[in-house]
């Protein structure tokens, strides 16, 4: 029976060829996602390793160890963390350093303290600036920023003792006799991103010693530590469980000894969300590329077997019991099944793709259940059926009901997904977009039946009529027709669901990464106060259109709104501004009102005050300035001395204010605690308008303005600020409002706030406020450091811009792009899933263009022949079949056109990585689906035309 069955399959081995290339792309087309998800999850480990922080990638082991004496310490850190070290694919490095002062000093402060390190190997990873590296006892090599600020050169000698802490002197005293070291050299890291480095990312500013230097010291106590780097190959998909095993045991065995310091934990979590993430995407985007391999090999099998009707016809007439004829019509099919699969599950690489047999078997064992199936239902057809090769027709009913269970199935998928996605949501588009399909199997045969019996009716029918109406006549009775034409309906809406999802998911990256860049182009500088930030800005660029000064006060963690403090005056010209921010301009005028008064600019070396205290029962009350250098240092507070009762003249050294400097404040500190107010009047003030704390008041008079300040417990009752600002910060916000009416900006003081609201603002998102940068320099309270200043360049900044910044004397630290942004976007778990949609509809469109060239095997034209012996044109019979190709693929682009548009409205902004989206760019799915139907049009007519000439 075997070798039968292997001659039947010689004879006919074009079919069973061709049977067997479908299931091999089917097989491949399943084994698309679990190869895609390995390539994603070796990608994600990739980038996540290298975006990670040295923390994250590195494991510190730190202990303190006391010294036994003589220079010696004790083994008990090396031996506890010894066992440790066992981090798969990790190298180690040994370090121990300790504090010490110039032994010219017998007490010291901290600030008079270094550092000497010793660190194991690190000649081998510095590059010589000038002198040499450690060689013998009592070598020393320095950074050159260390250098620089001792200022010591290769060569010099210096003199240090261990130290130790006086707790009566509340100083640093020495621990035992100094030691010599001498400068050998100055080094820097050989790549400061190298991972030798460990935390610190770089050389330490340290006195780097051998061991044997470092011996010689006499110190109390040493901090030992074992840094733990990862060598190449160490973080990889498949070590991942290994290391994180690695992490859990050794946070349980962190001790007070022994402290275990690593955020390795944190890289691994986010690379199991980010593998999460993909892996909640794709089984939605490769259902249809399933449901697609079985319709195609469905309609490979089925019409195989139709070709072979009347041979299962003469075996049933001549009594063959039913088990050896299902053996024949099924084995042919079973063996060019199973060698299809082999063949398409070695094609895509399943032997070496983790998690590829659970997709392989459910694309085999799919396909060999169709097979059978079709096979099975062909062969038991009344004899006579099969000898007059009738096809046989499934009862209305029958077909009705399984349409309704399919309508049944989406609805409920559809309404899964949209709650929690999981079980049937999974298939949601495959089945909402296969109802679509189905349907229109059902109905275009019928229309088209329609349109042909009309197109008959004319009195007066040319050539394309006539053809026309012929291939409508085929397309409304063969049943392959309507099976084609639901499978091309798939395919056609699989791309355009595949298009849609891809552009939306485009389109969105876009405009979140406009969102969190704020601008083109951001650059990271330093900057030495928020003062000499906008004043460099402003002079690099004086028309206000290429560059704006920015600094982050906070960005959005813990439940805190972010706050990015701006130069509002050139907010329309250089950042990119969401759609739900509202109009640009107005956010810029709410931001930077105009001043009532200019700000208190003060010049000179000194500062005096005529004040006189009217009413002051204390000795302790001190009168203080607070001063902004317009130089760019950073604000001061000046002490101008104790008040006393009486008028008297107070001065202050103002040497910072020589090139000028803008008055914050006075303050009159009052003790923190309830008491009786004290009345002061300022003489020849610097300014008319004052701004006092609640419960204070100020009041103008011919000899001056006299405040009168109670004592509270408030810190700042005794503020007194100029009015040279607004009397509230404006504030706009995505965030809830404050419900006090105040704002927290640059020191965490707050201040009397004019709030408003918009749905997204630049950096901050949806969940954050803009200011002012010039205004809330007028209301900080802190020292006006321009921590994590920035610069925001517009699009068309010039080149030279960076140049005009330098120029300024602002150091430009690092650059940020919007196309930075969405790279980084990009390479999330979300967007590398939704990828896949794309590739899966790519694979459907393969799939759907196999079907005209399945149909065309079993193409049949008789008919056509019997109507030219009456009569018939050959010119008007040959346009027939490529007539029924063009609409088969018309009709199943409108049909697959408007069940993607219904699977998207169904479930298109609840599916994972789609949430958020909009509505996609109609131009890109019409392009596609065009390009789809040219497709498989061509394939289609060359199929036929294959099949015509055979």
């Amino acid at each position: 029976m075997i070798g039968l069955v292997l001659a039947m399959l010689w004879s006919r081995r074009g079919r069973a060829v061709a049977v067997m290339l479908l299931t091999a792309l089917a097989t491949a087309g399943a084994l698309a996602a679990p190869v895609f998800l390995a390539r994603s999850d070796d990608r994600i480990v990739r980038t996540e390793v290298a975006g990670a922080a040295p923390s994250e990638r590195t494991v510190l082991i730190t202990g303190e160890v006391q010294s036994s004496g003589g220079g010696r310490m004790a083994n008990t850190f090396q031996n506890l963390a010894g066992g440790w070290l066992d981090t798969p694919g990790y190298a180690t490095v040994f370090s121990a350093q300790f504090a010490a002062q110039p032994a010219e000093i017998p007490q010291a402060s901290a600030s008079q303290l270094s550092t000497v390190l010793f660190r194991e190997g690190i000649c081998e990873h510095v590059r010589v600036v000038a002198g040499r590296c450690l060689m013998g006892t009592g070598d020393t090599v320095l950074t050159g920023r260390t250098a620089d600020r001792l200022g010591l050169h290769p060569g010099d000698a210096i003199a240090l003792s261990g130290s130790r802490y006086d707790t009566d002197l509340k100083r640093y005293v020495p621990a035992g006799p100094p030691t010599a070291l001498t400068v050998v050299g100055v080094v820097e890291p050989r790549d400061g991103g190298e991972p030798y480095w460990g935390r610190a990312g770089g050389v330490r500013d340290a006195f780097h010693v051998d061991r044997r230097t470092l011996d010689t010291f006499a110190r109390p106590s040493e901090l030992q530590s074992y840094d733990a780097y990862p060598l190449p190959g160490a973080i990889t998909v498949d070590t991942l469980p290994a290391l994180r095993e690695w992490v859990v045991d050794a946070q349980r065995r962190s001790t007070d000894d022994a402290r275990l310091n690593t955020d390795l934990d944190v890289l691994l979590d986010r690379i199991a969300e980010r593998r999460t993430e993909v892996r909640a995407a794709v089984p939605f985007a490769v259902a249809p590329v399933l449901l697609l391999a079985w319709a195609v090999i469905t309609l490979a099998v089925s019409t195989v077997i139709r070709a072979r009707r009347f041979e299962h016809g003469v075996i049933a007439l001549r009594g063959v019991a039913r088990p050896v004829r299902w053996w024949l019509a099924t084995g042919e099919t079973l063996l060019s099944v199973f060698a299809g699969a082999l063949l398409g599950f070695t094609a895509a690489g399943g032997w070496q793709t983790r998690g590829a047999w659970p997709y392989a078997a459910v694309a085999v064992l799919g396909a060999l259940a169709v097979a059978v199936a079709v096979a099975l239902r062909t062969v038991s057809a009344p004899v006579s059926s099969l000898l007059r090769q009738v096809d046989r027709h499934t009862a209305r009913w029958r077909g009705l009901a399984l349409e309704g269970v399919l309508v049944v199935a989406a609805a409920v998928a559809v309404a899964q997904v949209r709650g929690r996605p999981g079980g049937v949501a999974l298939l949601a588009p495959a089945l909402v977009m296969l109802a679509g399909a189905v349907l229109a199997g059902r109905a275009v045969p019928i229309l088209s039946g329609l349109l042909a019996g009309r197109a008959l009716r004319r009195r007066t029918v040319g050539r394309f009529r006539l053809a026309g109406a012929l291939a409508g006549f085929r397309l409304a009775r063969r049943p392959v027709g309507a099976r084609l034409l639901a499978l091309l309906t798939l395919a056609v809406g699989s791309l355009a669901f595949a298009a849609a999802a891809t552009s939306a998911v485009d389109q969105r990256q876009r405009d979140q990464a406009d969102l969190d860049t704020g601008a083109r182009v951001v650059l990271t500088v330093d900057a030495t106060s928020r003062t000499q930030l906008l004043r460099a800005v402003r002079a690099a660029d004086p028309d206000g259109r290429s560059a704006m000064a920015a600094v982050p006060v906070r960005l959005p963690e813990n439940g805190e709104p972010g706050v990015v403090a701006v130069d509002a005056t050139r907010l329309p010209a250089v950042a990119l501004w969401p759609a739900g921010g509202g109009p640009v301009a107005e956010v810029a005028a709410q931001l930077h009102p105009p001043l009532a008064a200019p700000p208190v600019m003060l010049t000179g070396a000194s500062l005096t005050l005529d004040v006189t205290a009217a009413t002051l029962d204390r000795t302790d009350v001190v009168l203080a300035a607070t001063l902004a250098p317009l130089d760019g240092r950073p604000t001061a507070t000046v002490e101008l001395g104790t008040l006393v009762r009486g008028r008297q003249s107070y001065t202050a050294e103002t040497t910072m204010c020589t090139q000028g400097c803008r008055l914050v404040e006075l303050a009159v500190r009052l003790p923190p605690y309830v008491g009786p107010a004290i009345v002061v009047t300022l003489h020849s003030p610097p300014a008319a308008d004052w701004r006092t704390a609640p419960g204070a008041t100020a009041t103008s008079g011919a000899d001056g303005v006299t405040f009168t300040l109670p004592m509270t417990s408030q810190p700042s009752a005794g503020s007194l600020r100029p009015a040279g600002g607004p009397a509230e910060l404006p504030v706009v916000t995505t965030a809830p409002p404050p419900e006090n009416g105040t704002f927290k900006t640059f020191g965490g003081k707050a201040v009397p706030a004019e709030v408003s609201t918009a749905t997204h603002l630049p950096r901050v998102g949806t969940f954050g406020a803009l200011v002012d940068l010039e205004y809330a320099d007028l209301f900080a309270a802190d020292d006006g450091r321009a921590e994590n200043a920035e610069v925001w360049l517009s699009a068309t900044a010039p080149p030279t811009i960076v140049d005009a910044l330098r120029a300024q004397g602002l150091t430009v630290t690092g650059r940020r792009t919007v196309a930075d942004t969405r790279a980084g976007i990009a390479a999330g778990g979300t967007a590398l899933g939704l990828r896949f949609y794309l590739f899966a509809g790519l694979l459907s469109v393969a799939l759907g263009a196999a079907g005209p060239a399945v149909a065309a095997i079993g193409t049949s034209t008789a008919d056509l022949r019997a109507l030219r012996v009456q009569g018939l044109r050959r010119a008007t019979g040959t346009l027939v079949e490529p007539f029924v190709v063009v609409a088969l693929v018309a009709a199943a682009g409108l049909a697959g056109v408007l069940a993607a548009a219904v699977a998207w409205v169904a479930v298109g902004g609840a599916l994972p990585g789609l949430t958020g989206t909009g509505p996609p760019p109609l131009a890109v799915p019409a392009a596609t689906v065009a390009a789809t139907l040219l497709v498989l049009a061509l394939a289609g007519l060359a199929a036929q035309a294959t099949a015509t000439r055979r």
